[in-house]
């Protein structure tokens, strides 16, 4: 009996330690993306990948609050520019009305009006998401070798966005291309529900 329980316990261990990793998965996933994504990857040498974020749903869900909270104010304020070159148009009797003119402005204010609407019902499915600490997000840093034009091998930066089950979502050799990836992928994913 103490056999068999032992021999559960080294299964149990060896079983655990065998398991990847989340950076080693995540690493064989970015070079499987860029061995069938690049053209000249003949040259791939992986020499680092480094987890830079963790964003859980909440956290994203806080920053486009922000950001909604933000537009919502400039169409406010665009609101009440247009409102006032209206009451100018209107108000003015020594200039003819220049109908074209205040039928932009009144379909301006319309399209604001819009906008504002759907930021609000969009905040309101952030508010359901802001509390959730599940994983939305990894933002990684890979630095590899590849070949260049001449075959020489140059070191190269990526910016990997990979999703709770380590799949790659995005890839850029510039961080702030992946920040708006990452929001229209999170959009997608939990608004359009």
């Amino acid at each position: 009996m103490t056999r068999c329980a032992l021999y559960i316990l080294l299964f149990a261990l060896f079983s655990v330690s065998c398991e990847k990793t989340h950076e080693e998965r995540l690493e064989e996933n970015i070079s499987h993306y860029i061995n069938h994504s690049i053209t000249n990857s003949s040259g791939y040498q992986p020499m680092l990948t480094i987890i830079q974020d963790t964003i859980t749903v909440g956290e994203f869900a806080e920053m486009s609050l922000l950001i909604n909270e933000n537009d919502i104010l400039k169409y406010r304020e665009e609101i009440d520019a247009d409102n006032r070159e209206i009451n100018k148009l209107q108000s003015n009797d020594t200039v003819i009305i220049d109908e074209f003119l205040l039928k932009s402005y009144k379909e301006s204010l319309n399209n604001c009006d819009k906008s504002i609407k759907a930021r609000q019902d969009q905040n309101n499915k952030l508010e359901e998401l802001r509390h959730s600490k599940a994983v939305a997000f990894y933002v990684a840093q890979h630095r590899c070798r590849l070949k260049n034009g001449f075959g020489v091998l140059d070191e190269n930066r990526f910016y990997i966005i990979a999703d709770d089950k380590d799949e790659i979502l995005n890839v850029s050799d510039n961080y702030s291309e992946s920040t708006l990836k990452m929001r229209a992928i999170f959009d997608a994913r939990y608004l359009k529900k």
